[in-house]
């Protein structure tokens, strides 16, 4: 009779399993790691520009359209931006009206018209001081606009940017005004 030789397989499913483990620990590494990054984006990024800021800053083009001088667009052109807060700059009645009554219902805090490319007003918010840095981080997350070329001052292309609280929260929108 022949003897059968027996091979020793004891440590193959060890070593197996170990394998399989270091290769599922790998991709879970790899998903943690570029996974929640993106969840803390979203969490910034969440307080600018949704449905509701976009509304808001719609009407306040509006109101920008309706009663500002246009002695306000020319110091926007000379120096790349105006906070037109103020409800006192707009000479209509009925804009001085809509806009107090605008800013109480949505709980407006700053209206700011700038060019319609953003570049000196994204200068100036980085190197003042006084703004917060929820502010400060939403211009900064704007792009500067300044593409297209098409869409200046001098062709009646403005931007309007409003700061609202809402939930407890600052939140942010910009809409396009074209004059």
């Amino acid at each position: 009779m022949k003897k059968k030789k027996i091979v020793n397989e004891k440590g193959f499913m060890l070593v197996e399993t170990l394998i399989v483990s270091v290769f599922v620990m790998g991709i879970f590494t790899l998903l943690y790691t570029n996974f929640f990054p993106l969840i803390g984006e979203y969490e910034r990024y969440r307080n600018y520009d949704s449905v509701e800021a976009t509304y808001i800053a719609h009407w306040a083009r509006m109101i920008a359209l309706k009663g500002l001088p246009d002695s306000i667009y020319n110091e926007v052109n000379t120096t790349g931006y105006k906070d037109i807060s103020d409800c006192n700059l707009y000479t209509e009645r009925d804009g001085i009206t809509s806009c107090g009554g605008f800013k109480t219902v949505n709980n407006v805090s700053k209206i700011y018209l700038t060019t319609y490319s953003t570049v000196k007003f994204k200068n100036y918010v980085k190197d003042n001081s006084s703004y917060d840095r929820n502010f400060q981080e939403y211009i900064a997350y704007l792009p500067a606009y300044s593409k297209n070329t098409n869409k200046t001052p001098a062709n009646g292309f403005y931007r309007v940017i409003v700061e609202y609280v809402s939930n407890n929260a600052y939140k942010y929108g910009t809409m396009e005004v074209s004059r």
